[in-house]
């Protein structure tokens, strides 16, 4: 067979954009662990820190009105967040270094954010925890956006949806978190918990440049050096919404689903000591034990969903399946006024948010338009993904805060939950381009 018959039968699909080659089975092991990895520990760091131990925190300290700090606190660090993402996602797509344009931006982001998770722990008061947890935030998405830029980068597309499930591993990591958690939680010494965050998270990012091949020199990147500031400030502009219909119909519907989600879960351990009636205690117990059920389902989730999205080269059936399942879980929570009903969400929408969690990356870097992915300003769509995924977590506290304070109740919160993971799920399946 001639040089020409062989690469006729390549798969195009099966390109990498950095290297413009197919990549041997030993770098897509290597990206798969490195991003299994990260997506463990980061989210186990933040939900042990941000989701478990910070409520009981801002109880401990004698903060009036917990549950509206607490809001307050996410909210304002969300906004920040909001930007920083999208504003570091575009500045990396710019970055000349020796060691490429998103490594030195992980790396140093891998320290502020484990910096910032740690002092969650050290200060008592509304607005000293918000600006511990902006300068965490701040870290975080310069680890965050870059890497998922990697997909779009470096990933051949007859892979992404599997390593998309790698990054979904972050539904793995909220158990490992809750689980790490119960050990800490109204003990003595829960203040080692917020150390160990600290440490899983400035961890999570410098494990994938430790394990994946290194990215290539951006040194020798053309820049333009006499870019005006006007055109300059122009590249941090939302993009253009000709010829990305889809990026940003998969924009809302991850901003949707993610509030959805977050409504519920992020208030899990008030849920069990406001709604259930549970004792710190107990519902430090109950953590454990959700933990186990959340674990399970989330792996299951990773390890069908997105492989089968490759097999199948489609992305929005896995996420309508995630989305039925997460609304029948919620349900759960409303029948059910228990321990049982709580286990029901865990498990239900658990699977749900692990199955749509593992194609979500995939899905957002397959709609950004040819023209970005040629002009290499992926960063910058990326970022602007993030923003939306980081929007959902910003509004979500907030409006179960609201919700809780005005009418004593965490019922009309498990029904708007509902609501919004159906538009959500619409606005994904209104996608025209992508199966």
């Amino acid at each position: 067979m001639s040089k020409v018959d062989k690469a006729v039968i390549i798969d195009p699909s099966s390109i990498s954009p950095e290297t413009g080659k197919p990549w041997p089975k030993s770098t897509f092991w290597r990206f798969l662990i490195a991003f299994i990895i990260y997506g463990v520990l980061n989210n186990a760091a933040f939900t042990l820190n941000s989701a478990v131990l910070l409520p009981q925190h801002i109880k401990d300290v004698g903060i009036t009105n917990p549950t509206a700090a607490y809001g307050i606190i996410t909210s304002v660090t969300s906004l920040v967040s909001l930007f920083a993402g999208y504003i570091w996602g575009t500045l990396s797509d710019k970055t000349r270094s020796r060691f490429g344009k998103r490594t030195p931006w992980i790396f140093i982001g891998s320290f502020v954010a484990g910096i910032g998770l740690y002092a969650l722990g050290i200060f008592k008061s509304t607005s000293s925890l918000t600006m511990a947890y902006i300068f965490n935030t701040l870290g975080q998405n310069a680890i965050q956006t870059p890497m998922y830029a990697f997909l779009a980068d470096r990933v051949p597309r007859n892979v992404r949806g599997t390593l998309s499930a790698g990054f979904g591993a972050t539904s793995v990591g909220a158990p490992v978190g809750q689980f790490i958690s119960s050990y800490f939680l109204g003990r003595s010494y829960q203040s080692w918990g917020f150390v160990i965050g600290g440490i899983l998270i400035a961890v999570s990012g410098l494990i994938v440049l430790l394990i994946t091949p290194r990215e290539k020199s951006s040194k020798n990147m053309v820049v333009d050096r006499n870019e005006s500031l006007t055109k300059a400030l122009a590249t941090l502009l939302p993009p253009k919404l000709t010829g990305a219909h889809d990026f940003y119909k998969a924009c809302a519907g991850r901003f949707l689903v993610m509030t959805s989600y977050t409504m519920i879960f992020q208030y899990l351990l008030y849920i069990l000591e406001n709604y259930i009636g549970l004792s710190t205690l107990a519902a430090a117990r109950a953590m454990n034990k959700l933990s186990i059920f959340t674990l399970i389902v989330s792996l299951f989730g990773l390890a069908f969903s997105g492989p089968i999205s490759d097999k199948l080269r489609a992305r929005k059936i896995p996420v309508t399946c995630g989305g039925v399942l997460m609304i029948i879980g919620t349900l759960s929570l409303v029948m059910f006024k228990s321990v049982s009903g709580v286990i029901g969400y865990i498990v239900l929408a658990g699977l749900g948010y692990g199955i749509y969690l593992a194609v979500d990356m995939a899905l957002n870097i397959d709609v950004i338009p040819r023209e970005a992915k040629e002009n290499k300003t992926t960063g910058k769509y990326v970022g602007f993904g993030n923003l939306t995924n980081t929007a959902g977590q910003m509004i979500a506290p907030a409006a179960t805060s609201m919700i809780v304070t005005a009418t004593g109740s965490y019922m009309l919160v498990f029904w708007g939950s509902i609501i919004v993971t159906i538009c959500g799920t619409a606005f994904i399946l209104w996608i025209k381009h992508v199966k």
